[in-house]
């Protein structure tokens, strides 16, 4: 958080902003818990991490950037009060962001103070309702943001899989070299993007159209490929519903049509 490490998609001339806190961050962990009752096993912080997408900053001038800012730090204490200790604006890499580090610190019914990670984090559902109670805060002011989607299955990059990536040219069209490079999030959009083209067939397909069917062909391989692996295959289809808003089934049933019709032009 504070660039100690040396971090290589960081720009060294841009300077960060602490928007709580200080940079003495360990210090003050210490001392914000020297009271409490520990256990052996007690969460002392959890890191939220607030942005948006680039899309939406290239479009902020100065004033409405600087209203963000204090509607983060506005949203951070009404809702973890002291115990949101730290907190630092990134604005060094592509896409502005805000690091905050949240203390559970509570009184128990002994007045005693005890970490309780559970009681602001406990499970999938807690963590979901955050992100809802974050888009509805946030959302009072920009309107033009929106909630991630719900149960999406995207994966991030793993930051060590990033950092090799950027130490070689790697080129996309290159399958086998990107797949010994990643395995999950980087394979699956790989398969993604070789499938998305398949919609668009979809929305202009015209059977008398001699070059669709044969781009439909094409196409019928590559799902053909993902379909060897099922939850694979299921993702896909899952993120491609979400990001063209169209039901699952309907991908489906477009992918069987286009399997008959493949069908019976080997036929002939």
């Amino acid at each position: 958080m504070e660039r100690i490490a040396d971090v290589k998609n960081a720009d060294k001339n841009i300077k960060n902003e602490i928007l709580i806190g200080d940079s003495n961050v360990y210090g003050n962990v210490k001392e914000y818990i020297k009271d409490c009752k520990l256990r052996t096993n007690s969460v002392i912080g959890r890191e939220l991490l607030i942005t948006a997408s680039p899309d939406f900053f290239k479009g902020l001038g100065t004033a409405e950037l600087e209203i963000w800012k204090q509607e983060n730090v506005k949203w951070l204490k009404s809702n973890f009060g002291e115990n949101c200790i730290y907190s630092v604006l990134h604005k060094d890499e592509k896409t502005w962001h805000i690091h905050s580090l949240i203390i559970p610190r509570f009184k128990n019914k002994k007045n005693q103070l005890i970490l309780a990670n559970s009681r602001y984090f406990d499970g999938i559902s807690k963590f979901q309702e955050w992100q809802t109670n974050y888009a509805k805060g946030i959302g009072t002011h920009f309107k033009s943001l929106n909630r991630g989607i719900k149960y999406s299955k995207m994966k991030h990059i793993q930051l060590k899989t990033f950092y090799a990536m950027l130490q070689q040219k790697t080129n996309e069209k290159d399958i086998p070299q990107l797949v010994a490079k990643a395995k999950n999030a980087e394979l699956l959009e790989i398969k993604i993007q070789a499938v998305q083209k398949t919609l668009e067939v979809y929305k202009n397909y015209n059977s008398k159209n001699e070059l669709v069917l044969q781009e439909s062909k094409e196409l019928i391989a590559d799902i053909s490929k993902i379909k060897k692996n099922s939850e694979n295959y299921k993702d896909v289809l899952s993120l491609l519903s979400q990001q063209y808003k169209i039901p699952q089934y309907s991908i489906k049933e477009a992918i069987r049509i286009c399997e008959n019709i493949s069908e019976k032009e080997n036929e002939k």
